[in-house]
């Protein structure tokens, strides 16, 4: 090939290049205006609008709230893309739950043509639990969205993992220490808490099972069985209700029960117990809390130890923080799906991916009756908690009979429209999902395993030694 042939070929590549940018062949450019960039980027985002709100879900809508020390309780609803809607057709109230029982109920009211609902109390202090209830027009409920505040808010500018609420439940009689969490670490770990020394916390508690079990039922001591799967203790701090039927209201509470437990950890006798215990931790015990040896003392330090096993700063976490290619496109199509035509963001709802309430999923044919043994409500006959889905990865079996295997087949049985049941809950039905959907599914629910929190960073720098006052 001579000289004048290779030009004319360099100079025919580069029309063909030329061409396919700025010609006929060229690709067209998908036009998105910046109302449209915005709502992509927003589509479900859970991150407050306001500075210091905190944001709940109902369906596709979202709850915005900001409560201040003053009384002062402001309200804001906004659809799937974030965009404030008007209130005007909104009617509701808020309940105030203080720790000693307390309980106010304020009506929430619009204020001029804002988009913003009111709700005025007396002055709030300490830490409460905040319940939104109302309807918005007359088809779109808000039940039971719960908020909690600090309104000292000492845990905000700790090592909270990205993604979770800042202010972390803290009992005033219980505050961490390094110390206490130590001892309840120990103690966790320990199967001198059970009366035949070969069960611990841990067993059932695993934590390279995401502080759940592989076992479908739990298994205590001496073979003997219990009755459901256990619930991972990942970011119980933030439950007001804990195991599968909330028939405990906080951690020390908790921690206490397996112990007595025939199936579980099996001792009949809270005095055998004390001394068994006070006989290798007395004096760390004494240390920590001021006091000998009681059960209280020991439900405390095991409690300070489970309430910092936070995890958070997922993948998807850092998505809704910005990083767009924190979760993959298939991830990112199976969060729109979980918010959209999945609606499993009805009951799993961020930032736990749970709404703290109890459905009926017609799981395990009604043997179990759930709820109902702890209120006595035959409309909660069946009904379980609903579990968190952050690292639902780790936490296999499901449900609360550990009676699916797979998160896949989690995904399949509400598909189907979940199990036959006279009281299966409303908010069930078929969802007629495809097989590339359900992976789709499947690859954001595995965005949502976490990091767990470094214990130290947890601890306030104002905090006292901890020992209890006399």
């Amino acid at each position: 090939m001579n000289l004048r042939s290779v030009l004319f070929t360099i100079i025919w590549l580069l029309t063909m290049l030329l061409s396919l940018q700025s010609g006929a062949w060229k690709a067209k450019q998908k036009i998105v205006s910046e109302e449209e960039a915005k709502q992509n980027a927003n589509y479900h985002m859970h991150r407050p609008l306001h500075a210091g709100g905190k944001v709940s879900m109902a369906g596709q809508f979202h709850l915005e709230l900001l409560s201040q020390k003053d009384g002062t309780h402001l309200l804001w609803i906004s659809n799937a893309f974030r965009q404030e809607m008007d209130p005007a057709g909104f009617s509701g109230k808020l309940t105030i739950e203080h720790p000693d029982g307390k309980t106010e109920e304020i009506p929430f009211k619009r204020v001029t043509r804002k988009k913003v609902l009111v709700a005025k109390s007396g002055p709030q202090s300490g830490q409460v639990w905040l319940t939104v209830d109302g309807m918005l027009g007359s088809s779109i409920p808000f039940r039971k969205m719960k908020f909690f505040w600090d309104y000292e808010a000492k845990m905000v500018e700790l090592g909270i993992p990205n993604g979770l609420d800042p202010m972390l439940p803290m009992p005033i009689d219980n505050p961490l220490t390094v110390q206490k969490i130590e001892l309840g670490r120990d103690l966790f770990f320990d199967p001198l808490l059970s009366a035949d020394g070969t069960v611990s916390c841990a067993t059932c508690h695993r934590p390279d099972h995401g502080f759940a079990e592989p076992l479908s039922i739990s298994k205590g001591i001496a073979g003997r069985t219990g009755r459901r799967n256990a619930l991972t203790i990942l970011n119980t701090a933030y439950y007001h209700s804990l195991f599968w039927d909330g028939r405990s209201a906080s951690l020390e509470r908790q921690a206490v029960r397996p112990i007595f437990d025939h199936a579980e950890m099996g001792f009949k006798e809270e005095a055998e117990f004390i001394k068994r215990v006070d006989s290798k931790y007395g004096s760390r015990i004494k240390e920590a809390f001021g006091k000998p040896t009681a059960l209280r003392t020991i439900a405390k330090a095991i409690a300070c130890y489970e309430r910092t096993l936070l995890s958070g700063d997922s993948d998807f976490d850092r998505f809704e923080r910005g990083d767009r290619e924190a979760i993959s496109l298939a991830a990112q199509r199976g969060r729109s799906l979980f918010f959209g035509k999945a609606r499993c963001g009805s009951c799993h709802i961020p930032p736990l991916f749970s709404d703290h309430e109890f459905h009926n999923l017609g799981v395990g044919g009604g043997k179990d009756l759930g709820r109902f043994g702890v209120t006595g409500d035959p409309k909660e006959k069946g009904a379980f908690r609903t579990p968190s889905l952050r690292d639902a990865t780790l936490t296999a079996p499901y449900m609360h009979d550990g009676s699916i295997a797979t998160l896949r087949e989690v995904i399949e049985f509400y598909n189907a429209g979940a199990g036959p049941n006279p009281l299966l809950d409303q908010v069930i039905h078929p969802l007629n999902l495809s097989d590339d959907q359900i992976d789709d599914l499947l690859a954001f629910l595995q965005s949502l395993e976490g990091r767990l929190a470094d214990f130290k960073k947890l601890i306030p720098d104002d905090t006292s030694n901890g020992k209890e006052k006399e």
